[in-house]
Formats: C-alpha cells, sequence, structure tokens
C-alpha cells in the first residue's frame, strides 16, 4: 500500500473544496468563519477511496492571498497536486501563484481539474483546456491530464478519480528514513485523551507508545498514546501519510506555529544556506533583502544576503545565506519559500544546502566556489552522496559509513548505495570490512601533519634512524582518543608509503629515505660524552654533573640529551629511570652477580652483595633494580640486611 498524500491548489473561489467534497463526501470547510466568508483559511484534510483499493490523503489548501503561508504549510508534504481551474475564470493570479509555489517546493505529479464545467458551453471549455495546457508547458506538470469536472453535477467525477489514481500509480514513495519528523498544522484537545496533532509526515516511522520531540523546546519527551491514518485507528504510521497523534505530557500553551515532531533532539538554527530561485515576477532583489522565510508551517522575518550575485531578477536563480530572526529546526534538502517582508509577494524558493554554515561576511571567490560545489552535490541526482560530502566537509574528520549514517539520519541501504556511486569531494579508505570516509581537504591536512611532525622529529634528532610511532603521531594529529581516527591513520600511513612519502624504520614511521646525519663536531662531541661515563668506573655517572661539562664545551643542552638517546640507542650505554651507566660497567658487574647466584638457589642477602661486588651503593642499588626490571633477578624484601636477590625464573 502506498503512502501518498494530494494537495489541492488554485485561485481563490474557483471550488477546491466543492471539488474535495464531490470526491470525498467530506466538507473541508468546518471552520465558522469558512462557511460565513465561503473561502478556506484553515487546512482541510480527508481522504480519498482509489480505485485500486489504497486510500489517499488530501490537504484541502486555502487560495486566497491572504492565506499564502497556510498553502505552503500544507502544500510541503504533497507528492501530487490537483490543480484547480474554473473553467469560466481560466487562469487567475493566485493560479499562478500556487502552481510557482508548487515548483519550488519539489512537487512534479499532478492532475488538473477544470471545475465550474456546467456554467461553460463545450466551446469554451476546449478554450480553456488550451489556455491550461499552453501555460503548462515546459514545467513539471506539461504532462498532467486535464479532466473538466462539475461539482454541481457530478461530470467528470469518475473520470477524475482515475486520472488522480493514474498520476498517483507513477509517485515514487519518499524514503522512509530512520528519523521520524512531522510538522504540526493543527492541535486540539479531547476529552479524556488529552491533546491530539495533526500534520504529514515527512519522514520515517512511528508506532504507538514510542516517545517524541517537541522541537524547538526544552520540554521533556512526549509519549505516543495512539495514532490515526485517514481517521482510522493504526498501529504505524510512515512518510506519506496524513495522521493524527495522541500525545500524553503536551499541554496546547507549550505549542507555537511551526513547530516540529521527532524522535531525535534535532540542534536549532538561526542561519542557512540556500539555492534558490525567484518566480518570474519577482521583482529584482539587491545582495540584502529583508523576506519571510517559510518551511512547512515554520515562518519568520528574515534577512537574507546574495552570495554569488550583485542582484537576482524574476526567473533567476542564485545562492544566499539567509539570517532567521528566531531558531528553526529545519535540515539540509529542505524547500522553502520566501515572501517579502510585508507578505503580499511570495517571491520564490528553493532547497537548504546548509543548516548550519559558518557566517559569511565576505563573498570570496573561493567561498561562491564551494557553495556552487555544494548546490551541485545536494541538488543532483546522487544527492545522498552530497550529504555525505557536507557532512564531512563541516566536520572535518574522519568517520565510519554508521558515524554518518546517525548523523544524517540515513539509513545503512542509502549509505552503501551512495559509496558505490563515482564521488568528489571525499576520499573512501577501505580494510577489510572497515571502510572510512575523510574529507579531500581535511585528508591532505592530515597528511601535511604527519609529514611536518616527522621532518620536525628527524630536525630535532639528525643522529637517529628511528622516527615516530603509531601512538605519538596520533597524539601529533589529535585523534588519540578516537577509534576512528586511529584506524584512519593507518590506512592512510600505508597509503603515504604505497606513494613512496613515508617508511618503516624498526617500530616507527620515517619520512623516505631520512638517514642520520653525523657532522665532526658531533662525532667528536659524542666520543667525549661516553669516554667521561666510562671513566666513572664504579661510581654512578650524575647526569647533571655531565650536563654541566657539557654546556662548558659548548654542547647545548637539548644536544646533550639526544647524544646520550644517541649512545643508548646504539647499546653504548644503559639507561634507566633517567640515569645512565655504560654498558661495559653494567655487563661485568651483571656477570659476576649472575655467577654468585648460580649455585645459590636462596639467594644472597645485600650484605653478600656488597663483598661480591665492590661498588658504590647508588651505583649498587641502580644495577640491581636495572636487573630487575630485566627480569634477570627477583628482589625479596625483608627486615634490615635480610632482603634477598634470587635468579628469576624465566
Amino acid at each position: 500500500m502506498k503512502h501518498l498524500i494530494v494537495g489541492t491548489a488554485g485561485h481563490v473561489d474557483h471550488g477546491k473544496t466543492s471539488l474535495v467534497k464531490l470526491l470525498t463526501g467530506t466538507d473541508c470547510d468546518t471552520h465558522k468563519q469558512e462557511k460565513q466568508r465561503g473561502i478556506t483559511i484553515n487546512l482541510g484534510f480527508t481522504h480519498l477511496d482509489l480505485p485500486n483499493g489504497d486510500t489517499a490523503g488530501i490537504i484541502d489548501v486555502p487560495g486566497h492571498k491572504d492565506f499564502i503561508h497556510t498553502m505552503i504549510g500544507g502544500a510541503c508534504g504533497i507528492d501530487m497536486v490537483l490543480l484547480v481551474i474554473a473553467a469560466d475564470s481560466g487562469i487567475m493570479p493566485q493560479t499562478r501563484e500556487h502552481v510557482e509555489i508548487i515548483r519550488s517546493l519539489g512537487v512534479k505529479n499532478g492532475v488538473v481539474a477544470l471545475t465550474r464545467a456546467d456554467l461553460v458551453d463545450e466551446e469554451l471549455l476546449e478554450m480553456a483546456r488550451y489556455e491550461v495546457a499552453g501555460y503548462l508547458e515546459g514545467s513539471a506538470l506539461e504532462e498532467a491530464p486535464i479532466v473538466a469536472v462539475s461539482s454541481v453535477t457530478g461530470r467528470g467525477k469518475e473520470e477524475l478519480i482515475q486520472a488522480i489514481a493514474s498520476t498517483l500509480e507513477k509517485v515514487e514513495e519518499r524514503p522512509v528514513g530512520p528519523l521520524f519528523r512531522m510538522y504540526i498544522d493543527r492541535i486540539f484537545t479531547v476529552k479524556g485523551h488529552g491533546s491530539v496533532v495533526t500534520g504529514s509526515v515527512l519522514n520515517g516511522e512511528l508506532t504507538a507508545g514510542k516517545e517524541l520531540y517537541l522541537l524547538p523546546s526544552d520540554n521533556q519527551k512526549l509519549r505516543v498514546r495512539s495514532l490515526e491514518r485517514h481517521g482510522l485507528a493504526v498501529e504505524r504510521i510512515m512518510a506519506g501519510d496524513r495522521a493524527a497523534i495522541n500525545l500524553t505530557g503536551l499541554s496546547r500553551e507549550e505549542f507555537d506555529r511551526g513547530m516540529i515532531l521527532c524522535d531525535k533532539k534535532l540542534d536549532t538554527t538561526d542561519m542557512i544556506d540556500v539555492q534558490l530561485q525567484l518566480f518570474d515576477s519577482s521583482p529584482t532583489l539587491k545582495v540584502w533583502s529583508n523576506v519571510v522565510l517559510i518551511s512547512g508551517t515554520f515562518s519568520c522575518q528574515a534577512r537574507m544576503h546574495l552570495i554569488d550575485k550583485e542582484r537576482v531578477s524574476g526567473g533567476e536563480e542564485a545562492i544566499a545565506q539567509i539570517h532567521l530572526s528566531k531558531p528553526a529546526v529545519l535540515m539540509n534538502k529542505d524547500r522553502f519559500i520566501i515572501r517579502n517582508s510585508s507578505e503580499e509577494t511570495t517571491l520564490g524558493g528553493g532547497v537548504i544546502l546548509e543548516t548550519s554554515p559558518l557566517h559569511h561576511r565576505k563573498r570570496t571567490p573561493q567561498l561562491i566556489e564551494e557553495l556552487q560545489e555544494l548546490a551541485r552535490h545536494i541538488l543532483g541526482s546522487n544527492s545522498i552522496t552530497g550529504m555525505i560530502h557536507v557532512l564531512l566537509k563541516k566536520a572535518f574528520v574522519p568517520m565510519t559509513p554508521d558515524e554518518a549514517r546517525e548523523k544524517l539520519s540515513l539509513t545503512a541501504e542509502e549509505i552503501d548505495a551512495a559509496l558505490t556511486e563515482e564521488q568528489s569531494g571525499y576520499t573512501i579508505y577501505r580494510d577489510g570490512e572497515t571502510t572510512i570516509l575523510i574529507n579531500n581537504h581535511c585528508d591532505s591536512s592530515f597528511r601535511k601533519k604527519i609529514t611536518t611532525a616527522l621532518h620536525d622529529h628527524h630536525a630535532r634528532n639528525p643522529l637517529f634512524a628511528e622516527g615516530m610511532t603509531h601512538n605519538e603521531l596520533a597524539g601529533k594529529l589529535g585523534v588519540s582518543k578516537s577509534a576512528t581516527g586511529k584506524h584512519y591513520l593507518r590506512l592512510l600511513i600505508a597509503a603515504m608509503m604505497n606513494d613512496e612519502t613515508l617508511d618503516h624504520y624498526n617500530d616507527t614511521i620515517i619520512i623516505r629515505g631520512h638517514q642520520p646525519r653525523f657532522d665532526p663536531k658531533s662525532l667528536d662531541d659524542i666520543a667525549w660524552l661516553e669516554q667521561q661515563i666510562l671513566q666513572c668506573g664504579d661510581n654512578k655517572p650524575v647526569v647533571s654533573d655531565l650536563e654541566e661539562q657539557a654546556a662548558a664545551r659548548k654542547i647545548p643542552k637539548a644536544q646533550f640529551r639526544a647524544y646520550l638517546s644517541w649512545l643508548v640507542s646504539q647499546g653504548k650505554l644503559k639507561s634507566y629511570k633517567a640515569e645512565v651507566i655504560h654498558t661495559s660497567v653494567y655487563k661485568k658487574h651483571r656477570h659476576v652477580l649472575l655467577d654468585a647466584l648460580q649455585n645459590r638457589a636462596d639467594g644472597i642477602t645485600i650484605p653478600e652483595i656488597k663483598e661480591i661486588i665492590t661498588i658504590t651503593k647508588k651505583l649498587r642499588t641502580m644495577l640491581l633494580e636495572m636487573m630487575a626490571s630485566e627480569n634477570d633477578i627477583v628482589i625479596i624484601p625483608g627486615g634490615e640486611g635480610e632482603t634477598r636477590v634470587v635468579l628469576s625464573e624465566k
């Protein structure tokens, strides 16, 4: 069963509500003021039973110019338009305005009803049909069936229903998606049941018992008590449904027009980047304009800043940034309409490209190029690829497909399908079952950071062949606390090794071609330092004293430390807790102690060791601790004179 909504459109008093009553038996003018004035003021809702057994939701929208914002609120969720044109009046101002609005909202399917066919003869009826066909030529409704109908005599009723049914069969249902979202167009209280809201489900699905957020607000979650679709109780509603939701925890006082129900708490925005097109009849707009923005049932005063043009005239497209006068809950790809600030004229409409952009204070060529590229992504046939591109560009960090899916409220299938398409703007890294996505500029930035960090490391440590470990690079790049970031780093380093930028040395990463560099003075200083340590003999070298002696030789502190590290790396010195000992001294005393322990299963006490190894206490303590750390011996603590050293069982 398809979940689709039909919306009426047309000039005031052309018989939209009467036509809906003819088709469905429901009078959508239920408001007292509507009856008195003979025009629709509020949205009317009913459903149409189709010949194939399905039902379609019907929204009857007002045609009067004073209620255009109500019309737009109703039209935001429709899949097909029933364009109503009176045969005895023809195309009128609101007809043209409604058709432009429908086009801007992305509605591409429709049927034209030539009403009041009983008031004209066949010749005038044919002329009206010809006029309508000519007007719609070149538009999305060019192929729309045109059916003459009379709400008085019933003429054309069955033909119109069949035309609606045939058109709906061609309409693709909108993707359901994981995120439930619905603008509220009515709220009322039912005695004994509490608050009931109605609206057109834009995305996702919902079942009774679930919890929702009313946005924008700080309210707690609301629980869904029950659901109705087309006046009947159901267990589930989904994208494309006209629905009524009975909620617990909501009072009418908490509701303002333009609020949305969602099963996820979305951030608000007061600034959006958009692509728009002005209607042919629109006046020329300059760089800055005061407008009213309408998206769904949300509307507010706004300031519009053109980005890629100095001015935009009727029929032209432009990219703009719109500053809203109050917070809104909007999403990328949402459609919108703009009217002049006094709401007398509808100016145009378009698509939201970005809901949380930077404030574009300067209209640079680079900014214009980026936004034009963004528009191509969002509006192109592979728009999900575009959405991923936008997300990665804004986040500027690597992401897994699951992370991107969660942030974009897409299904796993939609993400997977997008990743098989040709993409631009971001790179895909794959490693077995793991996939990482990253913006191209971000990827390039990480590559530069890696090479810069390694060049700096080699410059600070010219004597060493080693580079930096994965963990050290992860810390430098700020991804050490991110599992995705660390995985991406491993894949990136592998890629940079494949393109011969990097290489491995032992367990470190180096710039390919890096070699230790020794100048004569460095070699002389290193030899001097090793000799000084060797001359300490059975006394523990004091690093601070050595540092002072090095300073006297004009060896900087950092260079002195580098020399020590190099001697350790070459096996000339042994290092323990920032202290050093010459390896030859360490090996000599280690050998003596291990020999003494070979035939002493019960171990040797510290006083006995003093007799075996006649060195200073500080050096003996360092020696024992180093041997214990290398698992040669085990030190068994005891009282004074009772601490024993035994061979390790390694």
